[in-house]
């Protein structure tokens, strides 16, 4: 079964959020649709938990991330040079 978006601009928007997302079309609808109906109280079949996660995984993998190695442990807990915050 298919969707067509007529309406140009929603499917201009759609393209722009896939590739912001680095996702397809198709699952930029399917995550829009679950939140639409998720806010309306509508009952979705859920995907299986492996699919789930792997989305979460792919959000979690896109936010951005501080250099690595920028600040020491010290620095990360606060501690001066004389081990007093």
């Amino acid at each position: 079964m298919a969707i067509v978006i007529e309406d140009l601009q929603m499917e201009r928007l759609a393209q722009q959020l896939a590739k912001a997302e680095g996702v397809s079309i198709t699952e930029v609808v399917r995550e829009s649709l679950l939140s639409l109906a998720g806010i309306r109280g509508l009952v979705a079949k859920k995907q299986p938990l492996r699919e789930r996660l792997a989305v979460l995984a792919r959000e979690v993998d896109a936010l951005p991330r501080p250099p690595a190695g920028s600040r020491t442990d010290n620095d990360i807990l606060g501690y001066n040079e004389h081990g007093i915050w």
